[in-house]
């Protein structure tokens, strides 16, 4: 159910959102100046009122917006709060995948793979490769705001990454399907920018590399005295010896360690 908070003038009787402003921190009517009255927020039903017109959100803000809105903020089962501020707060997020796709220097083929790749170029695929996994879980169970939250991260892992070379069209061709069912008119405007073929309503969604699903590091805390105070990102089958070398030549550790004997380590 999506909900919002009811109104009610002087004499009791239910007005519209639409009609109501805010003035010197006071709620007043916008045709009479009359204060207004901020009650419960419950179902949007149109014997209270407490309505908002979708053809005013979309004119100011495009449908896809107003989509991403309500199947970002809670899973199915929970009730969504209407917000102005929720719908705004969208708008940003749509301007920056378009930039994304703007930003680009020449088109490519965004199903194509990049294979053979090393460094940050491997990081990016796997992130994309990963986020795509819990995207597809996260439609397929119906909770879609997880899959809104990890499309939100691979954009922005996106984003950090330098290269405008096979790799990023391959990440943002598997954003931009992803987004597809979400926000489908953008998704269509940026299939097409990117260098997609046809519409991307016709293309097959994205296939996971279960290669890039495999990690060959992991992230070890350093603690002293049970506080954290580092961490290395080391092979995972790194050696005892090799851990506890890199560790005591850590800044941090060096640092936290100075004056002070090592009696255990574990």
């Amino acid at each position: 159910m999506v909900t919002n908070a009811e109104y009610t003038d002087e004499d009791g009787l239910d007005v519209l959102p639409s009609d109501v402003d805010e003035k010197d921190g006071q709620l007043i009517h916008l045709d009479t100046g009359k204060p207004i009255t901020k009650g419960q927020i419950t179902k949007m039903s149109k014997s209270k009122k407490n309505v908002v017109d979708p053809h005013d959100i979309i004119k100011g803000y495009g449908a896809d917006v107003a989509r991403w809105f309500v199947l970002s903020d809670s899973p199915p089962e929970r009730n969504v709060e209407w917000t102005e501020a929720g719908v705004i707060g969208a708008w940003p997020f749509a301007n920056k995948i378009w930039a994304l796709i703007s930003q680009l220097q020449d088109k490519g083929d965004p199903l194509a793979s990049s294979n053979n790749v090393t460094g940050p170029a491997l990081e990016l695929r796997k992130k994309a490769h990963k986020a795509l996994e819990k995207i597809t879980e996260g439609i397929e169970t119906f909770r879609f705001n997880t899959s809104v939250a990890q499309i939100y991260e691979l954009t922005n892992t996106i984003s950090k990454y330098g290269p405008h070379d096979d790799t990023r069209i391959e990440a943002l061709g598997i954003l931009i399907r992803c987004i597809a069912p979400f926000m489908p008119h953008l998704a269509e405007e940026c299939w097409e920018r990117l260098g997609g073929q046809g519409l991307i309503y016709n293309t097959s969604w994205p296939e996971v590399d279960p290669a890039m699903l495999v990690d060959n590091t992991i992230t070890l805390p350093i603690q002293i005295n049970g506080k954290r105070r580092s961490e290395l990102n080391i092979p995972k089958d790194l050696s005892k010896e090799d851990i506890e070398r890199l560790t005591m030549e850590d800044a941090a550790v060096i640092r936290t360690l100075d004056g002070l004997t090592v009696r255990k380590v574990i």
